[in-house]
C-alpha cells in the first residue's frame, strides 16, 4: 500500500555510519548540551532515547539528522564531514531520512493531503498522481479522508500530529527519526505507526530507528534497544534478553 515509484534519482549509498566527532553544542548563552563528545552511533537497530528532563534528547535527535550543525567538531555520515558539504551534496543523504519533531513543519495554508504530499514533490520521486494516491492511502488507513481536504487549523491537534508523523514516512527512508511520535496521534494510530514501523524493517528498506517517547510501551512493542542520555554522555544498553 505504501510503495511509490521513483523516478530519475540517482542510486544512494546506504547509511551505514554516523559519528560525532569532538562534538559541542549549546544554545545561547546557555550552558553546553554536548561538550567535546565523541560518540559512534548503533546503526541498524530500533533505538529508544531517554534520559532525565533537559537531557538533550532532541537535540540530539537534531544533530543525528543534521538538522543543526555542532559549534564544535563534527558529525560524520559515512566518513564524511557533514560540514564540509553543500547542500547539493547533503540532499541525497537527507532524503533518506525521515524526521517527526512535535508539531512542527506543516504549511498552515495548505491541506492536510498537500501537505503530505510536498517531500515527494520537492524531490520529484514520482508523478503527481502517484503522489497523490500516495497520501490518499494514508488517509484511508489512518482514518483521515474526510478531513485530508482541510487546512491544519482546521483539524485537531492529535491529527496535525499524526501527519507530522506519516509525512516522515513517505519518502520510505533508510532512516526514521522521530521526537515522541505517539503522543496525541491515539492508540489506533500508534498501533499503525508501529506496524507500519515493522513492515518496512522486515522489507528491508528501513534500515535504523531513532525515537524518543513518553510512553514506553511503544518501545517496547518495537524491540528497541536503549540509548540513555545523562549529562551530555550517551551509553548504549541493549535491551534485556536480546540475542
Amino acid at each position: 500500500m505504501y510503495d511509490i515509484i521513483f523516478r530519475g534519482q540517482k542510486k544512494v549509498e546506504l547509511i551505514e555510519s554516523i559519528r560525532f566527532e569532538g562534538l559541542s553544542f549549546s544554545y545561547d548563552n546557555e550552558r553546553p548540551v554536548f561538550d567535546n563528545l565523541t560518540f559512534d552511533v548503533p546503526m541498524g537497530l530500533n533505538i529508544y532515547i531517554t534520559g532525565s528532563g533537559g537531557a538533550g534528547l532532541s537535540t540530539f535527535l537534531k544533530l543525528l539528522g543534521v538538522l543543526i550543525q555542532p559549534q564544535t567538531g563534527r558529525v560524520v555520515i559515512n566518513g564524511r564531514d557533514t560540514s564540509e558539504m553543500s547542500f547539493e551534496e547533503f540532499l541525497p543523504y537527507r532524503s533518506k531520512m525521515g524526521y517527526s519533531f512535535d508539531f512542527g513543519g506543516l504549511f498552515a495554508n495548505r491541506t492536510l493531503h498537500d501537505n503530505l504530499i510536498l517531500p515527494l514533490l520537492y524531490h520529484k520521486v514520482c508523478s503527481m498522481d502517484e503522489a497523490h494516491e500516495q497520501a490518499k492511502n494514508l488517509a484511508v488507513d489512518f482514518g483521515f479522508e474526510r478531513q485530508a481536504q482541510q487546512r491544519p487549523a482546521l483539524v485537531s491537534g492529535g491529527l496535525r500530529k499524526l501527519i507530522c508523523v506519516l509525512r516522515a514516512f513517505i519518502m520510505q527512508p533508510q532512516m526514521m527519526i522521530m521526537d515522541d511520535p505517539f503522543t496525541w496521534i491515539g492508540m489506533d494510530a500508534s498501533r499503525k505507526v508501529v506496524r507500519m514501523i515493522q513492515e518496512r524493517r522486515e522489507a528491508g528498506g528501513l534500515k535504523h530507528v531513532f525515537l524518543t517517547s513518553r510512553d514506553e510501551v511503544w518501545p517496547h512493542w518495537l524491540g528497541c534497544d536503549f540509548l540513555f542520555i545523562e549529562q551530555g554522555k550517551p551509553r548504549f544498553e541493549e535491551r534485556k534478553g536480546a540475542a
